[in-house]
């Protein structure tokens, strides 16, 4: 078992059949929406503030307020995938809408030199949703090569026996249901002194593979903002997480018609599901040496989760718990048989750890305001993504460990410019994410653009955001990588309105 992790996590692929340092990346990852108008200046607000987008960067631009406002952003999502897989290409796309962001902020009376705002505010930290299909490809390399070898490297510990048990879905870790399963539907057959596929030598399959990933993490947030004398402003906030992660994997395989075995197909499901609450807290200034010319710095602490429905000791280490579930079946299906094979754990679920820690982040932001004609911004984000811990049953421990080998620091760069003709605004962006994978690009570009008309109290906001992006995933250890091109459009409306302070 230890010698098939080092093996597998030197090679640094992730199997389909458990999660994978790759899921903990993505509940880790934050890429604000916002507003129309954050959006459409690449969220590059940290130096800028007034605008409740803003706080979620830097909380100290709940201070930059001066009247009372609400804001309500809307956004329309279309995520196009396409999949390089042996040179076989596949499309997907999906499209859906949700709620960007919500805000209020409350300017109070003025205490002496200092001048005190509240704000509450929702924010969507990361979208899941997208859907992904690898072209079908015909090869003489089949998961149940990679069954039977996995078996066979450690035959004592995948005794028949053992596999044939009534309890074996919980006497062995989820990372092995995949040889149990294997066993129970006949894809490997114990032959006196070793496992043996269901394939014949020569035989080809035909490969597909259909990943889904859904929900989204958001942030409901109080805050607290001090304005001194327009020079200094401060702000503190703290923030409550909430986290619905869900990755689908069904893996298919077709026998070649000219195959001599009895082997016909096989369908490989896997189920993720990872949901929590939790806290947070940022705190942050923002400085005007000048009029013109503003200066941010903002401090971000890890999300500290709680899972509602156990009591678990011992926080200090490691204080986000999340609650995560895996589930995974297996169908076979012979030309000999009526009806295919079937074996997974049934209903039940595996609870694989308990305890995450995010990365913390630091942000540091340059703005100069010309005038009433319009300004230029720009934030750079410090996150290091090696700095994700787990803790919970094995194999975390070498989850770890591989986080800290394969993961890196990151400095992410945003760029906004605003035009103002009276009351009406044009707005344009640039975000760009450094990959925190040492070994894949993973990097994200954002270009952005929109416009904004102003009213005596009424303001309204569209943005139109475009995301490219890299992704990559394995079928299984000697499968092949699979490269994906993921596209991201998106338009955000934001309706706000402004109160005076009697």
């Amino acid at each position: 078992m230890k010698k098939f992790f080092t093996f597998l996590f030197a090679l640094c692929i992730f199997e389909l059949n458990a999660q994978t340092i790759d899921d903990m990346l993505k509940v880790s990852y934050q890429d604000y929406e916002g507003t129309a108008r954050f959006a459409a200046m690449g969220g590059a607000f940290g130096a800028l503030g007034g605008d409740v987008s803003s706080i979620g960067i830097n909380p100290a631009g709940l201070a930059v307020f001066r009247k009372h406002h609400v804001s309500f952003t809307s956004s329309l999502n279309h995520v196009y995938s396409n999949s390089d897989f042996a040179g076989v290409h596949a499309n997907n796309s999906r499209l859906y809408a949700g709620i960007s962001s919500i805000g209020a902020v409350v300017t109070l009376e003025n205490q002496g030199s200092i001048d005190w705002n509240l704000g509450i505010t929702y924010l969507k930290k990361t979208n899941f949703n997208r859907r992904t299909s690898s072209g079908s490809v015909l090869s003489e390399n089949s998961i149940i090569d990679y069954f039977s070898d996995k078996a066979n490297a450690d035959a004592d510990f995948f005794a028949p026996d053992y596999l044939n048990s009534y309890n074996a879905f919980f006497d062995y870790n989820p990372l092995d249901w995949d040889v149990v399963m294997a066993y129970g539907t006949h894809l490997i057959d114990w032959d006196e002194n070793a496992y043996l596929g269901a394939l014949n030598y020569g035989d080809r399959v035909y490969r597909q593979i259909n990943s889904s990933y859904r929900g989204s993490s958001g942030e409901m947030t109080l805050d607290v903002g001090a304005n001194f004398n327009d020079k200094l402003y401060a702000g503190i906030l703290l923030g409550m997480t909430t986290l619905n992660y869900k990755h689908e994997v069904a893996y298919k395989e077709y026998a070649h018609e000219n195959n001599s075995s009895d082997f016909d197909k096989l369908i490989y499901n896997t189920n993720l599901k990872i949901s929590g609450y939790g806290v947070n807290c940022k705190i942050g200034i923002i400085y005007k040496p000048v009029q013109p010319v503003r200066f941010g710095l903002s401090f971000h602490s890890p999300d500290y989760f709680f899972y509602p429905y156990r009591n678990v000791e011992d926080e200090e280490d490691y204080p986000l718990i999340m609650d995560n579930l895996y589930s995974a079946s297996l169908e076979a299906d012979y030309k000999t048989t009526e009806m295919p094979l079937r074996d997974g754990p049934g209903g039940e679920y595996y609870l694989f750890f308990e305890k995450i820690k995010t990365p913390y982040k630091a942000v540091g932001s340059f703005a100069y305001v010309f005038g009433k004609l319009g300004l230029v911004s720009i934030d750079c984000e410090y996150a290091d993504y090696s700095r994700i811990k787990l803790r919970g049953s094995e194999p975390t421990s070498q989850f770890n460990s591989d986080i800290k080998k394969y993961f890196k620091n990151t400095v992410n760069l945003r760029f906004g410019t605003e035009i103002w003709i009276k009351n009406f605004a044009v707005r344009a962006g640039y975000m760009y994410n450094q990959s925190p994978d040492k070994d894949y690009d993973l990097s994200r570009q954002t270009c952005s653009a929109g416009f904004g008309c102003k009213f005596k109290q009424f303001n309204i906001d569209l943005a139109y955001i475009h995301t490219n992006a890299g992704d990559y995933y394995t079928h299984y250890a000697e499968a092949g990588r699979i490269s994906e091109s993921l596209k991201n459009r998106r338009l955000s409306l934001t309706l706000g309105w402004t109160f005076d302070n009697d």
